[in-house]
């Protein structure tokens, strides 16, 4: 099916465009999203149109919040990891469009996971390493903890469990991007104590649609400025049961 002539022209609104190819991957991964969804539980929308809206477009509003491709020959690449990433949003609309960034997707369902796989191999994404795991473990681990440059989430949980979450895996300097609804104000307010306890920095909170578009979708931005304690995050299951 071609794709709605309404993205290219939301995308512009958004400030950014997309080559061809990219649009023709994106694509792809939604239909392999939907077909997927017949037979596991992925995501509720199951209206093709309705999906490049709400998964598509939605999942590359935080693309502004990614420093530009213009690192110095030799660096290594950005590194971001998504976390909760469920049928592999945003982290894999972000992916395609940022083929330069390194993308780590983790989620605690190892169906979802064999699902990603997957989709990593037929779409030929270089770029992304599926993980199955919980986050809690996934941020005292060596191998991940303080290593990202990004750390995005979507629908994940109240803003205090979500800092619990990423932060530990941001390093000194990165940026978390959490996308939220119109509940954002009050969980911010609701934060303070994780933000002093984690290592939170400078915030900033940044409407992801223009007022045009009638969407209520805002990313929260929080920059890492101190380490985070060893003991955050907390045992799998306790960030949510007793948020900080």
């Amino acid at each position: 099916m071609p794709i709605p002539d309404f993205v290219a022209t939301d995308l512009d609104a958004l400030g950014f465009e997309l080559p061809n190819k990219l649009l023709q991957k994106l694509e792809r991964y939604l239909d392999l999203v939907l077909k997927a969804n017949e037979t596991t539980n992925l995501t509720a929308i199951k209206h093709r149109e309705l999906a490049w809206s709400r998964l598509i477009v939605d999942s590359l509003t935080p693309l502004p919040g990614l420093p530009d491709d213009d690192r110095e020959d030799g660096a290594p690449p950005l590194r971001l990891v998504d976390i909760g990433t469920g049928a592999g949003l945003p982290g894999i609309p972000l992916a395609i469009a940022r083929p330069d960034v390194q993308v780590t997707l983790i989620d605690g369902t190892g169906k979802k996971i064999r699902f990603l796989e997957s989709v990593v191999a037929e779409l030929g994404l270089d770029n992304v390493t599926p993980l199955n795991a919980r986050v809690e473990d996934v941020g005292q681990d060596p191998a991940h903890r303080a290593t990202y440059d990004l750390a995005v989430s979507r629908a994940v949980g109240p803003l205090p469990v979500v800092l619990e979450y990423s932060l530990p895996l941001l390093k000194r300097g990165g940026t978390m991007l959490a996308m939220k609804g119109p509940k954002a104000e009050q969980e911010l307010r609701e934060s303070g104590d994780a933000m002093v306890a984690l290592g939170a920095g400078e915030v900033t909170v940044v409407d992801a649609y223009p007022e045009s578009f009638d969407n209520e979708l805002v990313i929260v931005m929080v920059t890492k400025e101190d380490a985070t304690p060893k003991e955050y995050p907390r045992p799998s299951g306790t960030p949510k049961k007793e948020p900080l």
